[in-house]
């Protein structure tokens, strides 16, 4: 004869598991679908090798002089690089405007944009970004924005951001598109650069 199942028992463990399923849901982890490809590991070695500098930048878009930009020098670096994770602070003048954190998935790659005030403290606008959907090449990668920087940014139109290299890699970009319109574009030149010497950096070409 089987035993009788006790259902308040029964009750608490089905409870306990939709617990359970709601907190792991809510974990915004991308899903991992493939193997790591070629073109990945070119686009991310590339980024690996701009260690050491601070590559020099130049906003093209929008084309009036934006006052978050202007009369100052925008570069960035590539730092703090694992074979999983780095992270590419992009600074006007000397302060960080976002830093970018770039993941390894086996799915490809995983954008976040860490926005921080000056103090340290986050910004209620906090590691946006999104995942890449399999359509990016050892030159170029797309991040569309995921549901959390949707809901996060309350946007109603696709937002993507690209992260581009040049043909010849000697020049490195970062834009911004809203409803298939470009909002900002930065090229930064990787022949031209600050390089660290005795705590100071130190502007040099590969010319």
């Amino acid at each position: 004869m089987f035993q009788k199942l006790d259902y308040k028992l029964l009750k608490g463990i089905i409870l306990l598991a939709l617990m359970l399923f709601a907190a792991t849901s809510c974990i915004r982890t991308p899903v991992a679908t493939k193997n790591y490809n070629p073109a990945n590991d070119t686009f991310y070695q590339a980024l690996e090798s701009l260690q050491g500098a601070r590559v020099i930048g130049q906003p093209l878009y929008p084309e009036t002089k934006s006052t978050l930009f202007a009369g100052q020098l925008v570069s960035l670096e590539v730092i703090n690089c694992t074979k999983s994770e780095m992270r590419i602070p992009i600074y006007i003048g000397e302060k960080v405007y976002r830093t970018l954190i770039l993941e390894r998935t086996p799915a490809g790659f995983f954008l976040k944009h860490e926005n921080k005030q000056e103090d340290g403290q986050a910004n209620r606008i906090n590691l946006y970004g999104g995942h890449t959907k399999g359509n990016g090449t050892a030159y170029m990668q797309f991040f569309p924005a995921d549901t959390y920087t949707k809901n996060l940014m309350n946007l109603s139109t696709p937002c993507v951001w690209t992260l581009a290299f040049s043909s010849d890699h000697s020049t490195f970009s970062y834009l911004v598109e809203n409803n298939g319109k470009l909002e900002l574009q930065i090229d930064f030149n990787l022949n031209n650069y600050l390089a660290a010497t005795a705590g100071k950096w130190e502007q040099r070409s590969k010319r």
